[in-house]
């Protein structure tokens, strides 16, 4: 009996919204040094050239393909040279399910490329905070594992470093041979991270309800 009642008084998962300095998709060293999101869209021909001053060459080449295919489809996005060359574009370009309606979330997903664990190439990776959040871990323990099993992409927890508290986060990852990506390689990430990503959420919704 006293543990239903425990469970009643567990905070539920819940959507986060409007909560830009409570959860954020890039770690930040400092209060100073966190760029929004709409900032690193404005000032990306700024950053540029920060952004790509001492990278390899093999990692510059997936960097300029990828800029070149989101120049394409007319999607915005950001160059954060701060916390390890990311590419930054809202989350409802790649998810339209992420949008929330009647709020400002400015949601992140995250891409980068660097070395696969072979060391021998390039992984391209995507990444987005999931917004579901409960400030009682065992909550976020239960929704990761209410979480659909994914084919592809994977979800794991992780603290967040602004607020000590667990994030829920979804990642994709693609090895790049040749380590250029091509269109097809690149539709065919964005295309599993919408997918996914659209999953994750619906069972999410339900499981916060």
């Amino acid at each position: 009996m006293s543990k239903d009642k425990d469970e009643r008084k567990r905070p539920q998962l819940r959507l986060v919204v409007n909560n830009v300095e409570k959860r954020s998709g890039r770690p930040v060293a400092g209060e100073d040094d966190f760029i929004t999101l709409d900032e690193l869209i404005l000032r990306r021909h700024e950053f540029r050239g920060h952004f790509y001053a001492g990278v390899g060459r093999l990692q510059e080449k997936a960097y300029r393909s990828l800029e070149r295919y989101l120049e394409r489809k007319g999607w915005a996005y950001g160059l954060d040279p701060m916390h390890g060359r990311l590419m930054v574009i809202p989350a409802g370009l790649v998810c339209p399910e992420a949008i929330v309606p009647d709020s400002s979330q400015q949601d992140e997903v995250l891409v980068f490329a660097g070395e696969d664990l072979t060391g021998v190439g390039l992984c391209l990776s995507l990444e987005m905070i999931i917004p579901f959040w409960s400030d009682d871990d065992a909550v976020m323990e239960d929704a990761l594992l209410s979480a659909p099993i994914l084919p592809y992409g994977m979800l794991f927890l992780e603290e967040n470093r602004q607020d000590g508290y667990l994030d829920l986060i979804y990642r994709v990852a693609l090895p790049l041979y040749p380590p250029a990506p091509t269109v097809r390689v690149l539709d065919k990430l964005f295309a599993v991270a919408r997918t996914e990503l659209a999953e994750t959420l619906r069972t999410l919704a339900d499981f916060s309800d």
